[in-house]
């Protein structure tokens, strides 16, 4: 009975040694994930994040400082829109950092650096894939829209160029233009064939009017051609009186001698 009573009380404190040991391991686990979580950074984009995936990298000056760590979707039934929130971690050793000497915490130093204009975008990580990842840059110029309940750090966004270009596509109204495009073609089917038969009569007439011309033309060049002759032969003419009259200038007086 003693010995049974004994295996009791070594159970039950190894079974209480079991608990104390689970509960100090998930309170551990519980706080490392709850740190992780309160270290995220936020991101919402106004574009597509199709090829952005989880481990996604987030780039600074060419140089990696971060990854995608979760990729979340957010309904609001009310309204039927969506938003896609994008978490972001830093490297413990690449993240943001101060001077020697200026004490500053991480948030402190994302905030402040928010504040002078830093800003986040999608680019291409591969043109062959169409994977993305995120690149930080500074950009003052750019507004600083905040799109999150603020639970998180948010780092605000700029559109990509390709979602740019993308939005300028997409105000295009191709459907109206295709229409008027139509409608235009359409016209000019009905209107072109009696454009083409005038068109043609026109050059008809045209052509009948050239021969015309051309024939009066031919007659003209050739009278021209006589007159030019004769009038080459007028000159030969006044050229032999004029060396006549230079080698005999008593002629002017007596007349041309005659032979005899």
């Amino acid at each position: 009975m003693q010995k049974n009573k004994t295996y009791k009380m070594v159970g039950l404190f190894v079974l209480t040694g079991f608990l104390v040991f689970a509960a100090i391991i998930f309170h551990y686990v519980g706080k490392k994930f709850a740190s992780d979580d309160s270290q995220y950074v936020v991101l919402y984009f106004e574009e597509s994040i199709q090829g952005l995936n989880v481990g996604s990298s987030v780039v600074f000056k060419g140089v990696e400082v971060g990854q995608v760590a979760k990729i979340s979707l957010i309904t609001n039934l009310q309204n039927g829109t969506f938003k896609m929130p994008v978490f972001i971690t830093f490297k413990q050793n690449r993240s943001f950092q101060m001077k020697d000497g200026q004490d500053a915490s991480p948030e402190e130093i994302l905030h402040s650096l928010i504040e002078k204009g830093l800003r986040a975008r999608l680019i291409s990580a591969n043109y062959l894939t169409g994977q993305l990842m995120i690149e930080l840059d500074m950009d003052p110029s750019a507004p600083a829209i905040l799109r999150g309940t603020g639970e998180h750090l948010e780092i605000p966004t700029v559109i990509s160029s390709i979602g740019m270009i993308s939005k300028d596509l997409q105000e295009i109204p191709f459907r109206e233009n295709m229409m008027q495009l139509g409608n235009l073609l359409k016209e000019l089917d009905d209107k072109l064939p009696p454009i083409m038969d005038n068109l043609y009569s026109i050059t008809n007439k045209t052509d009948k009017l050239l021969d015309g011309q051309a024939t009066r033309a031919e007659k003209t060049i050739t009278n021209f051609n006589a007159m030019v002759e004769q009038m080459s032969r007028a000159g030969r003419s006044v050229q032999n009186l004029a060396d006549y009259l230079e080698r005999h200038p008593e002629a002017m007086l007596q007349g041309k001698r005659r032979p005899r």
